[in-house]
């Protein structure tokens, strides 16, 4: 009888990527939550055994989530300084790996070819897919190129950036070229916003590079899609719950989201996904729903924190399903809905988790 399949699931956050003595407060909760969501559908499916690393320091960070608690088979703690060494040796032993992580300096990119390099079942976008998908201002490129309603995206040296702003009017947006979620993202509404704005998305930036885009009022929103096999699912689109400022303060998702215009958001989520080749599993796809259109704002090639709510109301174990688009290349019909959730960021009571141990 053969050994059970062997996932490694790695959150970069808490799986030992923070900086020493910095682990980011406001990133800490969902990246556990997405990490334990992960764990405790895979453990519900049975399909498989999983590993993970946990770093210390966030143990509890969500009361009774520790190394005990985590629903993995195997949980690695990750001792300072030994980061790189625990993840290569967890994706040596493991068959699989499911990588979530910032695109942020190519973090994502990096860790996803390092599956890849050791010979191993990627369970999500390839290293290719992920570097383009993270990098705004390409993406910006291809959806302009195929005529995808995206929103109009100015790239600027951050020493030129303040005349830049002016040219274009205000308000308008101002966001790193390849940060995560709401990390370095202002709203400049006249031209005395734009010093604090430039300086918050300089502190994410990881080059010399800002994007400008006119503020487009709508309401922000999100479509889960599960990539697969040469197909695009949308599973559901999502409300986010986002306070423009400076920074944008993100404060939760709705999931599932009703709106008049759900078939136009899931076919521009469907068009934008298939001009990145290797895009595979999880994809996130944001939106704005404005008035009279859809705007097209973004790609994130992994998980989101919309996983969180979509696995309280999906018909289907979504991560059995992460696991069958990547590996055998088999996506669902359909995937029913039944309620609807709020995954409020700073209560991990809303997001349906329990410890296990």
């Amino acid at each position: 009888m053969s050994a059970p399949f062997y996932v490694f699931v790695h959150e970069y956050f808490c799986g030992g990527g923070a900086r020493c003595g910095d682990p980011p407060g406001g990133l800490a909760a969902e990246a556990l939550g997405m990490l334990w969501a992960l764990l405790a559908d895979f453990r519900a499916w049975g399909g498989v055994r999983t590993a993970a690393a946990l770093d210390p320091r966030f143990e509890e960070r969500i009361p009774g989530l520790n190394r005990n608690t985590l629903p993995a088979d195997e949980v690695v703690r990750v001792p300072p300084g030994k980061y790189d060494a625990v993840f290569l040796d967890l994706v040596s032993r493991c068959d699989a790996a499911l990588v979530i992580a910032p695109e942020t300096g190519g973090i994502l990119s990096g860790l996803s070819g390092r599956v890849e390099s050791a010979g191993k079942l990627l369970l999500g976008s390839g290293a290719s897919a992920a570097a383009v998908a993270g990098d705004k201002e390409s993406c910006d490129r291809i959806f302009r190129a195929a005529g995808l309603p995206a929103l109009e995206t100015s790239v600027s040296g951050f020493d030129c950036a303040e005349r830049a702003a002016r040219e274009i009017g205000f308000p308008l947006v101002v966001k790193p070229p390849d940060g995560v979620g709401s990390e370095g993202v202002c709203l400049a509404g006249s031209g005395s916003d734009i010093p604090a704005a430039l300086a918050c998305a300089r502190r994410v930036a990881s080059r010399d590079a800002v994007l400008l885009q006119p503020y487009v009022s709508g309401i922000h929103a999100s479509v889960s899609l599960l990539v697969g096999g040469g197909r695009c699912l949308p599973l559901s689109l999502n409300r986010q719950r986002i306070r423009p400022g400076i920074p944008f303060e993100y404060r939760g998702v709705e999931v599932p989201f009703g709106h008049p215009r759900i078939r136009d958001a899931f076919d521009l989520a469907r068009s934008a996904a298939r001009l990145i080749p290797g895009l595979n599993g999880y994809v996130g796809v944001d939106l704005i729903l404005a008035d009279d259109s859809v705007r097209l704002v973004e790609i994130n090639p992994r998980l989101t924190t919309s996983y969180i709510g979509l696995r309280q109301v999906a018909g289907i174990n979504p991560a059995r399903m992460i696991f069958e688009a990547c590996a055998r290349q088999s996506l669902p019909q359909r995937v029913p809905l039944e309620g609807r959730v709020a995954v409020v960021k700073d209560d991990p009571g809303s997001w349906g988790l329990k410890p296990s141990g």
